[in-house]
Order: structure tokens, then sequence, then C-alpha cells
């Protein structure tokens, strides 16, 4: 078994060992009530139990033996629960569930102090428990922007344990399926790398091989001993100097690739991206006999944009077409890639058209294409996170795309609509 995989079943053994509770209360006799349940001791009396039940309220305070395998950890006013789940969080051993009072005099109230919480660990359950409240559970609802758990007192011992059990489960599977994804994305991008690095290959070795022979020829006339006609040298070097020109073109196009910086963005011209890759995959274009037709406006604004994503995107559209376009499936005659993009002044948007004019999508595909894992390719040769991951990073630019088939044609047809940046577009 691979370090990755040890480290992935080690997450997944700690995310499931995580039985850790936050109870927020300004009531001692609360608090003392919850520790009752979740940490029940043999001398513990069925009647001291009774007594703690008729303080808060609650009736059937039984002891539950599953209750106890629940970490609990109590605070006496929101700031301490605050505090104690930013430590939590620092020893990376984070609460699963957290109950708190609604109303809190003296201090952060319970809907302040479940606002700290999410900002601090988003992925924890949260459950807002009180007898009454200043708050509509429509107010609470609205501050807080995505469900919570409202609990009315008095809360039986009973009702207490199944909802902690059902939110701390829900909490692990999210986190185990997180940690799974992740490996399987991580799975896919090291495929997708491997599949550049053999399209890369192919790009260079065109050049080399050019390069080598023409060495090799050189060598033999050396050996040979006869006159060197130093004009067809010349001219044999020149050529040999514009395939390494082209070995320049192409790994100065996948620099991009290797410093990608997410959170940078800068004026970034359409027309240079496209450039890029074209060069990336003119070799694979001229084998396989596709012709690749760009119509760009020449007038486009400057896209406010990270560089390395962009190239990205470009890419993955252009290698899914050229892997449409060689299916043994696809009956397309004169394979055609076409790349256009015009600016729409009425929505201040470049849209970005990219066709291609092979098999196109199923039509039982069309509504999941951008979600994770679907594929049209056969097992084991596409990982179903290309489009993907092309929808996620336009998402990050504030950009859409959408599929659709070519009108009366066969073949696929992807719209991006990128917003312009008005304040970047009056500095150009």
């Amino acid at each position: 078994m691979t370090s990755a995989m040890v480290t992935v079943t080690e997450q997944l053994d700690t995310i499931e060992r995580n039985y850790r509770f936050l109870a927020i209360d300004d009531e001692l006799d609360v608090l003392q009530y919850y520790k009752e349940i979740f940490r029940p001791a043999p001398a513990v009396t069925d009647q001291l139990l009774k007594s703690l039940a008729d303080v808060v309220g609650g009736t059937d305070v039984e002891p539950e033996s599953e209750a106890s395998k629940y970490q609990l950890t109590v605070a006496s006013s929101g700031e301490k629960g605050v505090e104690l789940a930013q430590q939590a969080l620092n020893e990376q051993q984070p609460f699963t569930v957290a109950f708190i009072d609604m109303r809190m005099p003296a201090g952060m109230d319970g809907l302040e102090t479940v606002k700290h919480l999410r900002i601090l660990d988003p992925r924890i359950m949260l459950v807002i428990v009180t007898a009454y409240s200043d708050y509509s559970l429509e107010q609470i609802q609205s501050h807080l922007l995505y469900d919570v758990l409202y609990l009315n007192k008095p809360l039986a011992s009973e009702e207490v344990i199944q909802t902690v059990r059902m939110l701390n489960q829900s909490w692990k599977e999210r986190e185990q399926n997180k940690v799974l994804r992740m490996q399987m994305v991580s799975h896919a991008k090291m495929a997708s790398l491997g599949n550049m690095a053999v399209r890369i290959g192919h790009e260079i070795n065109q050049p080399l091989s050019y390069i080598n022979g023409m060495l090799q020829l050189q060598k033999m006339e050396l050996k040979a001993g006869g006159e060197i006609d130093k004009e067809e040298w010349s001219e044999e070097v020149d050529l040999a100097l514009e395939q390494t020109v082209r070995i320049k073109e192409i790994i100065d196009s996948l620099r991009v690739f290797a410093h990608p910086e997410k959170s940078k963005r800068y004026a970034l011209s359409l027309s240079e991206a496209v450039d890029h890759v074209q060069r990336l995959f003119l070799g694979q274009l001229e084998k396989r006999k596709i012709q690749l037709e760009i119509n760009l406006q020449e007038d486009l604004p400057s896209l406010h944009a990270n560089p390395s994503q962009v190239q990205r995107i470009l890419t993955n559209l252009m290698s899914n077409a050229i892997d449409a376009l060689t299916e043994p499936d696809s009956a397309t005659v004169d394979p055609v890639i076409h790349l256009a993009a015009n600016h729409d002044t009425l929505r201040n948007e470049v849209r970005v058209i990219f066709e291609d004019n092979g098999a196109g999508i199923p039509e039982s595909l069309r509504d999941r294409v951008f979600e994770p894992f679907v594929t049209t390719k056969e097992p084991g040769k596409g990982t179903g996170l290309g489009l993907s991951e092309i929808h996620g990073m336009l998402s990050e630019h504030g950009a859409t795309i959408e599929y659709s088939p070519r009108p009366q044609q066969a073949g696929a047809r992807f719209v991006i609509h990128f917003p312009i940046d008005k304040e970047l577009l009056k500095n150009e």
C-alpha cells in the first residue's frame, strides 16, 4: 500500500473516531445535565438524574450506554465556546456538533455565537436550543444563510442523544466523502498529467527527430570525407534552428502550468492565450488532419483573469475536441474545431464559442455534463473531471459555460460568457 493510500486511510479513521461535541449555555445546571447524559457514571443515581431533569424540564433521563462514547466539552459563555472551538481546530480535533443556548445575556448571545462558530468552522453542525428567544426562526435563518437545527426546551435526554448521533454521523459521512473525492480528483489529475505529458512528448519529438536526422546525415558526410556544401549545410542548420524555436515555443506555453497562482489575476489577452494553446496542439492537429479555425474579434477587451486557469480551460476544451474527433465511432470525414470570440457590449462580456463536428454528447448526459466524473469516453480513457474543472474555474471568475448541440449539425458546442471588468476597460 502506498504512503498516499495510508494517509487517506488514516484520515478516514481519524474522522470515524471523532465524537467531539460542544455544549454552550450560561446556566450551569443545564451544562451539568448535558454532562450527566453524555458521561454517565456508576455513582450517579436515578434520583440525581431526576432532580436535574426537574431543573431543566426534561422527563426521560435514563442513562444511555451509547451516550458515553461522545466526548462532551462545555462552555458557560459564547466567548468561551468560540475559544474552545478555535483551540480544537488548532489541535486538528474539531467539534462535530455544537448545541448553543440562544439567550445568554452576559456577553455574546446565541445568534452571535453561532455566527462566530460558522465563520470559524463552516463544517460544524449547529443546534440552537432555547425555551424562548429574542429572534424568530426566520430571523435566525436570514442571519445564518443556511439551515441550523432548532430545538426547544425542555429537552429529553433521548432527544439530545438522537440529535447528536444523527448530526455526528452526518458530519462524518460528509467529511469522509470529501477525503474520498479529493483522492479521486488527485488520481484523475495524475492521469490527466500523464495524458498531457504524452501529448507534449509527441509535440517535441517531431522537431527533435528532424534535428537528429539532419545531424546524423551531416555526421555521415563528415566521415565520408567528401566535399562539404556549405550553402546546403547552412540551409539545414537554419531549418534546425527553426525547430529549436518550435521547441522553445512549446516550453514557453507550458510555463503557465508550472506556476499556477490561482489568486493572481491580470489583464489577459485572449488572443495570446489562444495562441499558446494552438502551439501546444499544432502537431497533434496536423497528425490527425484536424482543421483548426480561429475567428477572434480584433478589438477584444482584455480579460481580468488568472492566466493559468484560462489556459487550462482552453487546453481541456481543445483536448476534449481532439479526442471526440478521433474516437473510433466518429464518422467525421473532415474534422474541424472552430474557436470564435466576440465582445457583447450589451451584456458587457466576452463570449467564447468552442465547437467541433464530432459525435457530440449523448442527450442522456447533456444535463449532467458539468458534474464531476461524468464522461462519454471508454473506461480508463477519461476521468470525467475536465468539464467539471472548467466549470469551477470559470465560476471563480464570475463566468459561466453552457453546452448545446450544434444546430442542424453533428458535434458539440460550448459557449463561455466572461464578464468584463469595467475598471480594467477604463485603463486600457
